[in-house]
């Protein structure tokens, strides 16, 4: 059975360095938080929006979030976007030693290749159930250091209602705890790149709900987003000089309510790859 260091053995020593670099005052931290802060006017080259690794192509040291494609029905391509401008967003925002590609195709929930990647992404409108073997092998991804990621599209709904009893197929007993600034095992997650007071404001109340968590041996390892971030990382048009963002998709919050989602989902990013 592979170790938690074996699945994590394709980003090479990225999550040590992360564990040192990412201390919420370190001279690393601050600087990317200034680099981040700066908005820098970068026209959108679409081919560094992240790349689909090839067959052969050597990924190690590289970061990525895989989009899960389950067997039961699910849109779970929608936002089609999303993932490769987050990853865009994020290579604006670090120093050049970290690097990032994308693979938006859809990755097989049963599949060996899973345990390449240290954070999948799920999401869909509809209710959803894993299968047997899907379950069992998240089982087994999980317990070996994985997190996945479980995002409602919808905000609220089907896919919301389907959450608690597929947390816990994969890890029974599980207890999905709420993920707060004042609890000290999320602490970092609110001040590792930039320091937020709470979730981004997403206008409406039903958006602006906390993440959730459910735990293996003392780690988060699925997190439940119930305030559809994939529609905020999502693009309708590529960014310009004058809007570095791009305009967002499906008539979503404007720049001021992106900005704060695209910096929290940067933190989670490497909360997940450190903890």
């Amino acid at each position: 059975m592979k170790s938690r260091a074996g699945l994590f053995a394709r980003t090479g020593l990225l999550l040590v360095f992360a564990i040192v670099l990412l201390a919420p005052g370190s001279a690393t931290a601050q600087g990317w938080l200034r680099k981040g802060a700066s908005k820098e006017q970068k026209i959108y080259d679409p081919a560094s929006a992240g790349k689909k690794a090839g067959k052969d192509e050597d990924v190690r040291g590289k970061v990525t979030i895989r989009r899960l494609r389950p067997q039961c029905f699910s849109d779970w391509e929608n936002d089609p976007t999303a993932l490769p401008y987050l990853l865009y967003q994020m290579r604006l925002r670090t120093d050049d030693d970290f690097t990032w590609y994308c693979n938006n195709a859809g990755l097989d929930v049963t599949s060996e290749e899973i345990f390449d990647y240290p954070l999948v992404y799920f999401t869909s409108h509809f209710s959803f159930s894993f299968s047997d073997d899907e379950v069992i092998n998240l089982r087994k991804y999980v317990e070996r250091g994985g997190t996945l990621l479980l995002d409602d599209c919808t905000g609220s709904g089907p896919f919301m209602e389907c959450v608690a009893q597929n947390v816990q197929r994969i890890i029974p007993g599980a207890e999905m705890k709420t993920m707060l600034r004042d609890s000290p095992e999320f602490f970092d997650l609110f001040n590792m790149l930039y320091a937020f007071e709470g979730y981004p404001n997403l206008f409406k109340e039903q958006f602006n709900r906390p993440f959730q968590a459910a735990f293996v041996r003392g780690r988060p390892a699925i997190i439940f987003c119930p305030n559809d971030y994939g529609c905020r990382w999502e693009i309708s048009t590529p960014p310009t000089a004058l809007n570095p963002l791009g305009e967002g998709a499906h008539g979503m919050a404007g720049d001021d309510q992106r900005e704060p989602v695209y910096r929290f989902s940067m933190n989670w990013i490497f909360f997940a790859l450190t903890h």
